[in-house]
């Protein structure tokens, strides 16, 4: 016997949540979609590098490809249900690094070294003299 409950997407498209915490509860859904397909894209990624590097067809190819079609259904419903809508879907990637203390590798986003605790220092690129 099916269930007769909507999924998120279904709600925010039939009807504009109204509720502050309706809206709360459909944003964090989005937000979650958002990061699953930045993931499943990387995913995606990798396994195309590595077929063409092997020389042969991934048979989970076609099954990430759907995943992510339906991924991006609901989240284009929960936009539209929501007014959320972005133009551009920027994925964010940040970079590795080291810290200069004990050298433990980490991600060029975090304030933080992991290892040792050490306050990550930004380096602003050094501005030319003002011609005079």
């Amino acid at each position: 016997m099916e269930s007769s409950n909507p999924s998120p997407a279904d709600q925010a498209q039939n009807e504009r949540a109204t509720s502050f915490l309706e809206r709360a509860r459909l944003r964090r859904r989005l937000t979650y979609l958002r990061r699953r397909r930045e993931l499943l894209l990387r995913e995606l990624g990798g396994r195309v590098v590595e077929s063409h590097r092997q020389g042969h067809d991934d048979p989970g190819l076609a099954a990430m490809l759907s995943e992510l079609d339906a991924l991006d259904d609901e989240r284009s419903k929960l936009e539209r249900g929501l007014a959320e809508h972005q133009e551009l879907a920027v994925l964010r990637e940040p970079g590795i690094t080291t810290c200069p203390q004990c050298s433990t590798i980490h991600s060029s986003d975090a304030n933080f070294c992991p290892g040792c605790g050490t306050k990550r220092t930004r380096r602003r690129p050094a501005r030319k003299p003002a011609a005079a």
